[in-house]
């Protein structure tokens, strides 16, 4: 199946996902502003602790807790996702505002990330969803505007993005095991000990 035809069902199933594990983490947060010494099912461990990570101040770093703008976000993916299911017309500015949308939500995840591992120590299980699922959005969101001939870009770009589109499944892999390796080796003592 090629992108253009696989790429609605990348956003509308990693929307979904997306949004399910923001509403759960809003949930988790919610119960601990009411009381902050309550159990949380996705506290497992030290090292995966929920709450360690929604007490933090980078879980609020807009004044409200970060699950709300992962909540509206993927809404608004889905809501683009069933439009392209029903074949939905709108033009190349929207497309190239989806993909800004996407690359600043993944820049957001890259920047929780590292507040997460580097800074706050622990992982949060919904959070790490999130990024999962916001990695492949982003980058088929790229390729599909890429493919459908959205961005008016030079020669040198047109060949990076020609490799990307060439070459995704083994960057979405690559991607992934970078973000593993960079976990395994900052908690190798919780790992490994």
């Amino acid at each position: 199946m090629s992108i253009q035809k696989s790429y609605l069902y990348i956003l509308i199933t990693g929307s979904i996902i997306g949004f399910g594990a923001s509403f759960l983490l809003m949930i988790d947060t919610l119960k601990l502003i009411k009381n902050p010494t309550a159990i949380l099912p996705c506290n497992i461990n030290p090292f995966v602790s929920c709450a360690s990570v929604a007490g933090a101040w980078q879980s609020e770093i807009f004044g409200f807790p970060n699950p709300l703008l992962g909540i509206v976000f993927f809404s608004m993916l889905l809501v683009i996702g069933l439009m392209l299911y029903f074949r939905g017309k709108v033009g190349r500015l929207f497309w190239l505002l989806v993909n800004l949308g996407t690359l600043t939500a993944m820049s957001f995840v890259v920047w929780f990330f590292y507040q997460s591992v580097y800074n706050i120590g622990s992982l949060c299980i919904y959070c790490m969803v999130v990024w999962t699922v916001t990695w492949p959005i982003f980058l088929y969101t790229t390729i599909w505007n890429f493919k459908e001939e959205h961005f008016n870009v030079k020669h040198r770009v047109f060949n990076i993005l020609n490799f990307v589109s060439r070459y995704h499944f083994q960057i979405l892999i690559g991607w992934y095991l970078i973000i593993v390796f960079l976990i395994l080796f900052h908690f190798r003592d919780f790992f490994f000990a």
